[in-house]
């Protein structure tokens, strides 16, 4: 009876961890930083950890699906990803030169269920001075930290 009991336990206990492991890979996202947009902040070929949320705040670094745009990217070369550093949020004013002026939203503002996003090297960067405000649904999630490189592994 002892050795029935404790093997269901030792099941229900892996289940448990099994169960909780899956949820946070679900909420978690390690993605690899391309191209030089995000210089000095982040550099081509960080690796960040990105926790997975539509909930984001100015100022918070963030992974967002990549718009569909072939004039200005080319599909074979480019990760579907980018990391842009949110600059508005929904219903904050939109920062002077931040979007096209045919993107403005009413009054100045950034409209609802969009973001402004901007990359740390204004001059190596397409973000919402090209694009216009992006969707919060493609927004993947936010930046939590940076990884270590993984043991041989350089910047390149």
């Amino acid at each position: 009876m002892t050795r029935r009991r404790d093997w269901w336990v030792s099941a229900v206990a892996l289940a448990f961890l099994a169960t909780c492991g899956a949820g946070a890979a679900r909420r978690l996202l390690i993605v690899t930083v391309r191209g030089t947009s995000m210089t000095p902040t982040h550099h081509h070929g960080d690796r960040l950890l990105v926790r997975r949320t539509h909930t984001v705040r100015r100022g918070q670094v963030v992974v967002v699906l990549r718009p569909r745009s072939p004039a200005i990217w080319r599909e074979d070369r480019h990760s579907p990803l980018i990391v842009k550093r949110v600059a508005a949020v929904p219903g904050e004013p939109v920062p002077p030169g931040s979007v096209p002026p045919l993107a403005e939203g009413q009054e100045g503002r950034v409209p609802p269920g969009h973001v402004v996003l901007l990359g740390d090297n204004a001059a190596a960067s397409v973000d919402s001075r090209q694009l216009g405000f992006f969707p919060l649904g493609d927004v993947l999630g936010v930046v939590t930290r940076s990884l270590p490189q993984p043991e041989g592994a350089s910047r390149r």
